[in-house]
């Protein structure tokens, strides 16, 4: 459904937080991709472990570098952005794809107020 893209620099018990959100509150199937920005936490060996599809550098690249490398290895239609920090709530996914068929086309941008 979509590829949720998700940068993090050392925040691991945060990035497993938002994990258990997606898997437990979304209806649809999403392609995970995470970034990791040096990973001295453990979150490269988390991700590895999980075989969770991510990009990694040494160094923290920053933000824009991060998504872009990110989501060069998506594979669906749609992107979604999200932080490390983030909690998705039940069928967060729904109302989504809700909105998205509301306005009938694939040239759009959302962004939370």
């Amino acid at each position: 459904m979509f590829s949720v893209i998700i940068p993090t620099f050392n925040n691991l018990n945060y990035l497993k937080l938002c994990i258990k959100s997606l898997i437990k509150n979304s209806k649809y199937k999403h392609e995970l991709i995470f970034h990791v920005n040096e990973g001295s936490d453990g979150t490269l060996d988390f991700v590895k472990n999980q075989k969770i599809k991510h990009t990694y550098t040494k160094n923290n690249v920053g933000l824009c570098t991060a998504i872009n490398l990110a989501a060069a290895e998506a594979t669906t239609k749609y992107l979604l952005y999200s932080h490390d920090d983030m909690y998705f709530c039940p069928e967060w996914d729904v109302s989504l794809l809700n909105e998205i068929k509301e306005i009938k086309h694939d040239n759009f941008f959302y962004q939370e107020h």
